[in-house]
């Protein structure tokens, strides 16, 4: 069998609605190889169906490359399903690297990421979860581009997993169905400088650029306590919705206290703290 690994992602940024897209290294694995029939094992029961979006992307390669067949797939996941750390898109590019694996390379990078972000319908957790590391993406001339960009190596990155989901619809439809110049190009400004911070590693700076008026504000609503959590750690550095949550993230300079990680564990929800770093290497076939 063929082992394929993709990484968790954080999409947004906070400013970099629907562009930014970070990999942090926790996977999905799944162990794959040709057979006389779809075999999905490991998979919850309301998602081991023909709409699978492993499989579905499975065949969208197959077809890409004019072959018919089946797979059969040993799932091991770590990453949360509607938490905002890209779950859908590591599924996706999953089949798509499988596909590719299990038929002599036959898909290019460049191909899996047009495929990917076409299933997934943008661009900004499929471009990290392929390349790996800081990546901002776009759609342009029915076509999809991605370039990465450079995260100092002093910045940590500390993952807020609640116990509740967020689906993407209802998080898109929170969402105004227009925004004034002035929110725009505000933005907009925001995220430039955005990308400067975490390339040279300037918290100051991060402070100011990493506020977000497109999708936080509204989003926030959906995460119980997010103010709460907020309020504890946003002394380390910027606190963030992850895609579009319900996970958190902060990027800082210093490691949360035990003190501190105490004090969210004694709020209502569940919180689960994680401590990761970038998956430079994006997905990977073992």
């Amino acid at each position: 069998m063929i082992t394929i690994k993709t990484p968790a992602t954080s999409a947004n940024v906070g400013p970099g609605f629907d562009c930014f897209g970070l990999a942090f290294n926790l996977y999905n694995t799944f162990e794959v190889e040709l057979s006389d029939q779809n075999i999905l094992e490991n998979v919850e029961e309301r998602f081991n169906n023909p709409d699978n979006i492993f499989l579905k992307a499975y065949h969208l390669g197959c077809e890409a490359i004019g072959i018919h067949d089946h797979i059969h797939a040993i799932f091991h996941t770590e990453i949360p399903v509607s938490r905002g750390l890209g779950s859908s898109a590591s599924l996706i590019c999953g089949g798509l690297f499988a596909c590719s694996a299990l038929h002599n390379n036959a898909l290019s990078k460049d191909q899996i990421f047009q495929f990917a972000s076409q299933l997934e319908g943008h661009p900004d957790n499929a471009a990290p979860c392929i390349y790996g590391g800081f990546t901002a993406s776009l759609a342009f001339d029915h076509h999809f581009f991605t370039q990465h960009l450079t995260l100092n190596n002093t910045w940590k990155y500390t993952l807020f997993v609640p116990d509740f989901e967020v689906s993407t619809q209802k998080a898109r439809a929170i969402l105004p169905d227009s925004y004034d110049r002035k929110t725009t190009a505000s933005n907009g400004a925001h995220a430039a400088l955005l990308v400067e911070a975490l390339r040279n590693g300037d918290m100051d700076l991060l402070k100011i650029s990493a506020v977000d008026a497109i999708h936080e504000p509204y989003r926030k609503q959906l995460i119980h306590e997010f103010d709460d959590v907020k309020n504890i750690v946003s002394k380390y550095g910027v606190f963030l919705i992850s895609g579009s949550g319900s996970t958190c993230l902060l990027i800082s300079k210093d490691p949360v206290s035990q003190v501190d990680k105490d004090a969210i564990n004694g709020l209502k929800c569940n919180w689960k703290i994680f401590e990761r770093t970038i998956a430079k290497n994006g997905s990977e076939v073992l």
